[in-house]
């Protein structure tokens, strides 16, 4: 996928949704996820090893690219050091600590089971709270971090041409198909919406 057609699969999702220079910022973010092997910017080499494996439990790799190989981690990172206010940072790192606190020693330490029982429970507890979940608290880790992963999976091209349907050139209108023959389920990557 070159720069203009992850360009064209982008505008509808940028459209009245983020501000000129935030959508500056996102793109950068995104072409700094292409380099995944740059040390990160915002986070420490410790909370950015944390934070990618948290998305790496989120969005694993399958049959497809999981968001570790899409740059997804690179991707936060660039997000929280050109996106975000600097209060907004500081309640993500408040929360990553409670997070890491929550989890009785280095999250990073423990096995791949009790990592992954972690955060769906805590996820579970993000749901289960809606609107009182405190912002600072480990859920609100889990849930924020889930957000942007999907943003930015979502974003990346393993995320736009393999997961969801992609069709950069898209051939002739067919109006009465069956479903089974119209994307084989797949949703298609301009329809994707995230509120955050």
């Amino acid at each position: 996928m070159n720069r203009r057609e992850w360009l064209k699969c982008m505008s509808a999702l940028a459209v009245g949704a983020v501000a000129a220079p935030s959508l500056l910022a996102v793109f950068d973010a995104h072409a700094a996820a292409q380099n995944g092997g740059a040390a990160p910017q915002f986070f420490s080499k410790t909370q950015g090893d944390l934070m990618a494996a948290v998305v790496d439990i989120i969005i694993p790799r399958s049959d497809t690219p999981g968001a570790v190989d899409a740059g997804v981690p690179r991707f936060i990172d660039q997000m929280f050091k050109d996106v975000y206010t600097p209060e907004e940072q500081k309640r993500y790192l408040s929360a990553l600590a409670a997070f890491e606190k929550e989890s009785g020693k280095p999250f990073l330490q423990l096995d791949a089971a009790r990592r992954k029982a972690l955060v769906v429970k805590l996820h579970e507890q993000a749901l289960a709270k809606g609107k009182d979940l405190e912002p600072t608290s480990a859920p609100a880790f889990v849930l924020m971090t889930k957000k942007l992963a999907m943003l930015g999976f979502f974003m990346s091209e393993p995320g736009c041409t393999q997961v969801l349907q992609y069709a950069a050139v898209p051939g002739g209108y067919q109006g009465d198909i069956p479903l089974s023959k119209a994307g084989n389920g797949k949703a298609w990557a301009v329809e994707t919406v995230l509120r955050i």
